[in-house]
């Protein structure tokens, strides 16, 4: 959808014409109807048709009256179908509209709504007036939407204010405007002519292209003179869209594009076809666009008076600062050869950014590739922490083994794929090297059922823990091949012996990093873990416990080989409570389902039995249904459709199995989460992550919920839960004071989460406490950055990051009308207290010491109250500043503070202080207080004017 110029109206009841109306013919085998539309309240502007439950027999057609041509449908045209824009006008007694029985004496269509062209109010007080039959001979201009000038009044004019000769002039007889409905509204585009059938356009001017391509038609007629008039001949016309040659958007590809093909004339078109350039241009290299902004008549940008140049260019886009506004979308950005150079795709205000048209050239040019197979290497922590409970009565070892049995078993056999094992302590060992994932390569790997055997079931937790060997020796197996690459590490610690994730990560490729922290703050490094995921493309999440840890493992297997989740909760199971109650989710267009179950305790277990919309029950013993079953876990896998159902309402209940003998053990309670794991329909999935998050500053999540293949979803909506760190970790351990390093199991445990778990154990309970919240986000362009309205979902906070530790953020989506579906996402962002300047000033202690050495105690926080606390060290690093040398490393004093030795230069004219950097921050200065700028030795200075200011008050007294 692009701007709105226009809505859908019903007509109810539906309007039925031909044989099966049951009405005679008006004249021979013809039945007229003349279709009179309900005005809009601003006057219409055209009138679309749209015709459904059609039955066109061979010989018979529909042929609907334009006013300058005629649309004619018959059997090839389809069950439903739209017109071109009708001007109304032309008509007076109603639109006529004819079924004509040439064929058989049969069939009919039903009209049951029309798209009526209006002006409609748009964002920041635009309104719009698509009027391309310039109904009263004199346009008038809409308010344009100024989101996006760069000037005020916009640098652009009618074309035909450019002479005649001019390239301008020439180049915008080939571009037009594109009219397309969408849902319940009418909107359009601009486009270009780059074949003598075939026009280019903005991908996301069409978000549902299979969709909306029926409903769109062209017109490259809609222009007027330059003072806006136009000539008692003018009587454009619409040209009907066919089909589409090849689409980009949202896809992955960074590209932003659609191909559409026309129906045109015998004779074609008449107008000139514009090249596509195949290079980019050069930075300065004077360019001009030709669009239609807010639906109006043709402009030119900037005027033909004036110049506009590129602003950057690269393979991804093209950058310049003209004016446009909603309807430019989809124009072209052409050189002063009349080249075309890009397609508009997104920008803000002098910020302008075009698809580039070497890329479209080159994409154009590339055969699409299959869906990939895929070379996963399992990286699992078995160091001596993960003796320690998980949290549900089970090792955080034995947790690990049935979480990682679950995600092969789910893992298809025979499709292609590989898989291996890597587990690392103080040194890693490659437990089973990459190989095709075939029934004896999961054997090897789990052994048979309950699948806690084979390379897995081995690991025994001992040692120090070295992440960077693990991930060295699985990068090593994942060398040469053509799939992609993926790294999927457990740990439940902390690197505490080289090699560090730091030099591992060198030469990683383009292999991606998904990471599972188990445990609390108190045993994990979230910010290295956040920032070695966000680095290599993947993603960060922290499981609580071992049964949050097969539920992300199973996340883990929809993210990389599925199209994600449906559905995601955790629940209790009492022990006097034999079966759950049924939970519902909604099913469109999905190809497979997995409904995953997993509980905490292995003395448990569930079976899983899900409902059908026809109420068909469905479970792992029905034929054509694929199952397995693990310790803590079972999955069935529903093919769909499923004995002819698939969409509408699904339900799954879990049901404890009956037990057997005299005396049964008895029922033990139970948490235990369900995934839904769709195969096929919408993906959602965040985009903007970043590596390095910091308290107060202003964070803007985007998540896209669209098709794979770019095409938007209907009747969106997305909402983000938010669970956050309700305490300060750096204050807590300031507080109680740095403990020595702990030994766990031969693994050595750092201060700060040595301190953090004494603070468990010394509580009972775990040392942050979290808090969830929910928000809705929407697709408004302010948020998202996109230039139409059916881009990415997004929400800017400004006060979310109150608190430093781990976020965990899940999205939820629901899309459709008729057939609606749902798509649910998580991950996880470390968030790091940021030095602020101010804050960190007011515990700043300078202490001179022997010539130009002082000695600087400083204790790093931010402006909300958050110590940055002891153990960062690494965390940030100390650079000298104007004054002041710094001459050795920092030292840690345990208690949030920090100190330092600095040569400071007394004749410098500036206090002794010191820069203090963080990640992807710009240093701040933190200064002793006093006299600066230069000005703290020149006291003799100052005195000199205040005695010249006394003595000129003195003589003017005087």
């Amino acid at each position: 959808m692009s701007h709105n110029t226009g809505t859908v109206q019903s007509v109810a009841p539906a309007i039925q014409i031909g044989p099966d109306s049951g009405q005679p013919a008006d004249s021979g085998t013809t039945w007229l109807h003349e279709f009179s539309h309900t005005p809009a309240p601003g006057g219409t502007k055209f009138v679309m048709l749209h015709f459904t439950s059609a039955d066109i027999p061979a010989g018979n057609r529909v042929e609907v009256d334009l006013g300058y041509g005629t649309d004619t449908f018959d059997q090839n045209s389809g069950d439903q179908f739209w017109t071109r824009p009708i001007n109304h006008t032309q008509f007076p007694g109603g639109i006529p509209i004819r079924y004509i029985a040439d064929g058989s004496l049969s069939g009919g269509v039903e009209l049951s709504e029309y798209g009526r062209g209006e002006s409609l109010p748009g964002d920041s007080a635009g309104i719009s007036n698509s009027d391309p039959f310039v109904l009263s001979g004199s346009y008038s201009e809409p308010t344009y939407d100024p989101f996006w000038f760069c000037n005020t009044p916009p640098e652009w004019e009618n074309v035909e204010c450019a002479p005649a000769a001019d390239i301008r002039r020439q180049v915008a007889q080939s571009c037009g405007m594109i009219v397309t409905v969408h849902g319940n509204s009418v909107s359009t585009c601009s486009v270009t002519l780059i074949g003598p059938d075939t026009v280019i356009t903005a991908g996301h001017c069409l978000g549902d292209i299979d969709n909306e391509w029926p409903t769109s038609s062209v017109t490259f007629d809609y222009q007027t003179d330059c003072m806006g008039n136009v000539s008692g001949s003018y009587n454009p016309i619409f040209h009907k869209v066919t089909g589409y040659l090849k689409y980009r958007w949202a896809d992955g590809s960074g590209l932003d594009y659609a191909i559409l093909k026309l129906d045109i004339p015998p004779g074609g078109l008449g107008i000139p076809v514009i090249p596509m350039r195949n290079s980019l241009p050069a930075i300065g290299e004077q360019v001009f666009g030709i669009h239609h902004p807010n639906g109006a008549t043709k402009k030119v940008a900037p005027k033909h008076t004036d110049v506009e140049t590129v602003n950057s260019a690269s393979s991804s886009s093209v950058g310049v600062d003209i004016d446009v506004s909603g309807g430019s979308s989809g124009s072209g950005l052409f050189d002063m050869m009349g080249r075309y150079l890009g397609v508009l795709s997104y920008g803000t205000d002098c910020n302008l950014h075009y698809c580039p048209s070497p890329s479209v050239l080159n994409d154009i040019a590339t055969a699409p590739t299959p869906v990939p197979d895929q070379d996963i290497m399992l990286v699992i922590d078995r160091s001596g922490s993960m003796s320690g409970d998980a949290g549900t009565g089970q090792s955080k070892m034995d947790e690990a083994k049935d979480s990682a049995s679950l995600f092969v078993q789910l893992v298809e056999s025979g499709a292609g794929h590989r898989m291996g094992l890597v587990s690392f302590s103080t040194s890693a060992s490659i437990d089973e090297g990459i190989g095709n994932l075939n029934p004896g390569k999961k054997s090897q790997l789990i052994g048979p059922a309950p699948y806690s055997g084979g390379a897995v079931g081995d690991m025994i937790p001992d040692g120090w823990t070295s992440i960077g060997d693990g991930i060295d020796k699985a990068q090593s197996e994942l060398m040469g091949g053509a799939n992609p690459k993926t790294i999927l590490l457990l740990t439940d610690g902390l690197q505490n012996t080289p090699p560090m994730i730091e030099t591992a990560t060198n030469d990683i490729g383009d292999t991606r990093i998904h990471a599972i922290g188990l445990g609390t703050e108190a045993n994990l490094n979230g910010g290295l873990l956040s920032d070695l995921t966000q680095s290599t493309g993947g993603a960060y999440t922290r499981a609580g416990d071992g049964l949050e840890l097969k539920k992300f493992f199973a996340l883990a297997f929809g993210d990389i080989f599925e199209d994600g989740t449906l559905i995601d909760p955790t629940f209790e199971l009492p022990r006097d409570v034999e079966e759950t109650e049924a939970m519902s989710f909604e099913v469109c267009d999905e190809e497979m389902l997995t409904i995953v179950a997993g509980w905490d305790k292995p003395e448990g277990h569930l079976n899983i039995i899900a409902k059908a919309p026809n109420g068909d029950t469905i479970t792992a013993s029905t034929a054509g249904i694929e199952s397995s079953s693990g310790r803590t876990w079972s999955f069935i896998k529903i093919p769909l459709p499923f004995s002819g159902q698939r969409e509408g309402s699904w339900s799954v209940t879990f049901k404890r199995p009956k037990g057997s003998g005299e005396f049964p053990p008895p029922a033990i309670p139970l948490r235990y989460f369900m995934n839904v794991i769709a195969s096929g329909g919408p993906v959602i999935k965040p985009l903007n992550i970043k590596r390095h998050y910091y308290t107060g500053e202003s964070f803007t999540p985007l998540v896209r919920l669209s098709y794979p293949n770019g095409r938007s979803v209907h009747h969106g909506s997305v909402k983000l839960s938010v669970t956050k760190p309700k305490q300060s970790f750096g204050n807590l351990i300031s507080k109680a004071g740095l403990k020595a390093p702990l030994e766990i199991q031969g693994d050595i445990i750092p201060p700060v989460q040595a301190t953090l778990l004494q603070l468990e154990k010394d509580s009972g309970a775990p040392a942050i406490s979290y808090e969830e919240q929910w928000f809705d986000l929407s697709q408004d362009r302010e948020v998202n950055g996109n230039f139409e309205h059916n881009g990415p979902w997004g929400r800017e906070f400004t006060n979310l990051f109150t608190r430093p530790g781990t976020y965990t953020f899940r999205c939820v989506g629901h899309y459709g009308h008729d057939c609606k579906g749902m798509r649910e996402t998580s991950w996880s962002a470390f968030v790091t207290t940021r030095v602020d300047s101010a804050a960190t000033l007011d515990s700043l202690v300078v202490t001179e010491l022997d010539g130009n050495k002082v000695k600087i105690i400083f204790t790093p926080q931010d402006s909300l109250g958050n110590l940055l606390g002891p153990g960062q060290a690494d965390n940030f690093t100390l650079s000298d500043i104007p004054g002041s040398k710094v001459l050795e490393p920092v030292k840690d004093n345990g208690d949030g503070s920090y100190s330092v030795n600095v040569e400071h230069d007394k004749h410098s004219g500036y206090q002794p202080g010191i820069g203090i950097t963080q990640p992807g921050r710009p240093t701040v200065s933190v200064t002793k207080p006093g006299e600066g700028g230069g000005s703290s030795n020149n006291w003799w200075l100052w005195l000199l004017i205040i005695l010249l200011l006394i003595l000129v008050i003195i003589l003017l007294l005087v």
